[in-house]
């Protein structure tokens, strides 16, 4: 009588998500089913985006219409996730399904799964979703629903339409509050992959993967080319260049004949075949970018070194595009010479550890948002006394002349959402960027000078340091996983940093061939830095923290011992080695030495001994209780993955004959 009433049941319209809900709630109630449906359901998504990709592409008839039909195949994604938003599915809800929907659209585009892949993940979505409710031991709607055996046809289909439009949201609410967060982070991880995976080389998106060099090199030969580039040279030199600064003649700006000369060096077959040794022609798309291309001419001469102009960024290591965070796309600048180079320009690229002097025909292509590069001349430029004689023979080769093509591209399904936007944006920053230039190039007021010190040279600088010390990719990489720890857990964070250093050891001592030399060594040394301040804050945290080490001692004596002399160890290695030979640069032929040429200590004491050092030193961080008791599989992964890369160095497996192996053969020719 006086008990609590029960409450009355919600009636909720056949058909509506809370109706369906409500039935699917019943067979997916606990945790670990709930959650295994999350990874299912991912898989079968890619799985059918991919067989509607397949389906929308063998419809077209070549390769234009093709992209076109990736991008209408992704529009299906962009049709249900605004149909989630026109049902009774909460709007938080339809925003988290949303998110996975736009990303299972762009991942689908970038991998461009075939039709058998395809097929695969479907069925692997299907039968491991059956597999967690046999583990878990719950019934599916499926049996008890639409496919019971009292059902009629009609209610079938409608149920099962039903099932359909609802799956996502019903997976995704089941779920616990951490995937749930995951959800709405998508995008944001999407991004940092995006810039990751970004060629042929590079289409996994994992960081510990080799960084291949983008430096594209190529020549131009055939007696139709060289026409064309002289042709070029002599409208510029008809223009009369300026004798003290820089001159810029946009494609616009060109006669007709000079200006069809232009387009076949840009559109030929030397500059496609030079980019699909990095970007297949199956899987990617290649547009010129008409609106950055110029001709341009250096002065023959520096000006006074005291008077500070923009066309001093061109000396300074500088990135020249802003774009470095766009997912997947890139936009390519090639400089192509026109002359002999007599004044000695040389473009450096300190990340593919390579430096070009580029003289007729040659073409330099680099990523025109994210390569650092640099200029410098031989003393005196053109009137060095070397070049007395060939100025007398040509007073035109005093100065530089250089052809700018610029090229976007992108893997096809995505060149209408990520190539053609980055191409737009690209010619609007250069164009906006040249009127800076000119604005400043000869400044006359202190605003000016103001302007061209600060707001050209200064912002170059520190944008270009951002790459040169970390990397874009890798700031994205970064943030990404902290993004991701913090709606999980800083254990995401700290073992997704800890060994990443050594997996690129591992696979760049494997592979060899095409690494950029420069990136390798900025990308190791800063994920070996991030990995030992997290382990040292570890092992320092008992300062700032309380900890339950007793009766153990939070410092023992023989940890700081070991830790001292393992670096000491290490460290000494180092000197021995040098900094480029210690990031395998006899491997990588950057350094030229034998592979037994270091007898200095301690490899005259011990063998390997920067690897065993680092065990040493590691070791003395695990055997206190913060590191090792808290985390105990923490630093025995680190040693074995140390141990791994050491007897790949002791039996030098890579990609290629091992060195004692080499020997032999060079003693029996």
């Amino acid at each position: 009588m006086f008990g609590k009433r029960a409450p009355p049941a919600v009636e909720h319209a056949p058909g509506s998500y809370a109706a369906v809900h409500a039935k699917f709630a019943q067979y997916h109630q606990l945790p670990g089913n709930c959650n295994a449906h999350a990874f299912t359901l991912l898989l079968g998504l890619l799985g059918t985006a991919g067989l509607i990709i397949r389906g929308c592409v063998s419809l077209s008839k070549d390769k234009q219409r093709a992209n076109v039909a990736r991008a209408t195949a992704a529009s299906v994604w962009l049709a249900y996730a605004v149909a989630l938003f026109a049902t009774d599915v909460p709007n938080l809800l339809a925003a988290k399904c949303a998110c996975v929907l736009f990303v299972v659209s762009i991942v689908s585009l970038r991998l461009d799964l075939g039709w058998a892949a395809s097929v695969v993940l479907v069925v692997l979505g299907y039968g491991l979703q059956d597999l967690a409710h046999i583990i878990y031991g719950e019934e599916t709607l499926q049996a008890n629903s639409w496919g019971a055996a009292d059902v009629q046809a009609t209610d079938m289909i409608s149920m099962f339409f039903e099932h359909v439009v609802y799956l996502l949201p019903l997976t995704v609410e089941s779920a616990s509050s951490t995937i749930q967060a995951v959800c709405t982070l998508l995008p944001a991880l999407l991004v940092a992959w995006g810039n990751l995976s970004i060629d042929s080389d590079s289409l996994p998106g994992l960081p510990f993967l080799p960084a291949k060099s983008r430096l594209l090199q190529g020549k131009f030969t055939s007696p139709e080319d060289v026409r064309d580039l002289k042709a070029c040279r002599t409208w510029c030199v008809q223009k009369g260049p300026n004798h003290d600064m820089t001159s810029h003649w946009w494609m616009s700006d060109l006669d007709e004949p000079t200006l069809k000369a232009f387009e076949r060096l840009a559109t030929g077959k030397v500059v496609d075949d030079l980019f699909r040794t990095k970007f297949s022609k199956a899987g990617y798309a290649l547009e010129p970018v008409r609106g950055m291309n110029e001709l341009y001419v250096s002065a023959p001469c520096r000006r006074d070194e005291s008077s500070k102009n923009s066309d001093d960024v061109f000396f300074t290591e500088h990135v020249d595009g802003p774009y470095c965070f766009f997912p997947f796309a890139s936009v390519f600048r090639c400089i192509v010479a026109m002359d002999a180079n007599v004044a000695g320009y040389e473009t450096h690229f300190p990340n593919a550890h390579a430096d070009c002097q580029a003289v007729e025909g040659d073409i330099l292509g680099f990523d025109f948002h994210r390569e650092s590069h640099f200029i410098s001349t031989k003393p005196g430029g053109a009137w060095h006394p070397d070049n007395v004689e060939a100025l007398k023979q040509d007073p035109t080769q005093k100065w530089r002349m250089i052809l700018k093509l610029h090229y976007a591209v992108a893997p096809r399904g995505l060149w209408w959402c990520c190539g053609k936007p980055l191409h737009w944006l690209s010619t609007k920053y250069n164009e906006a960027f040249r009127a800076l230039f000119l604005a400043t190039i000869a400044p006359q007021s202190k605003f000016e000078k103001f302007v061209a010190d600060l707001g050209v040279n200064g912002t170059t600088v520190a944008y270009n340091a951002v790459e040169k010390y970390v990397g874009f990719g890798n700031v994205c990489f970064y943030a990404a996983l902290a993004l991701l720890s913090s709606v999980t857990s800083y254990d995401v964070f700290l073992y997704g940093t800890q060994y990443l250093h050594y997996l690129r050891y591992i696979c760049t001592y494997y592979v060899r061939k095409g690494v950029a030399f420069g990136a390798f060594k900025r990308d190791v040394l800063l994920f070996k830095s991030i990995a030992l301040m997290q382990l040292f804050a570890l092992y320092a945290s008992p300062l700032w923290k309380e900890t339950t080490c007793e009766p153990v001692p939070c410092f023992r004596p023989d940890s700081l011992v070991l830790i001292i002399a393992g670096y000491f160890v290490s460290l000494c290695a180092t000197a021995a080695l040098g900094v480029d030979g210690t990031y395998f640069g006899i491997e990588l032929g950057v350094v030229k030495a034998d592979y037994k040429f270091v007898t200095k200590f301690p490899y005259n004491v011990l063998p390997h001994p920067m690897i065993l050092g680092q065990v040493v030193a590691l070791l003395g961080l695990h055997v206190v209780p913060q590191v090792g008791a808290a985390r105990p599989y923490l630093i025995p992964i680190h040693v074995a993955l140390y141990l791994i890369h050491m007897t790949q160095e002791i039996y030098d497996v890579h990609d290629g004959i091992p060195w004692y192996k080499r020997k032999e053969v060079s003693k029996l020719a």
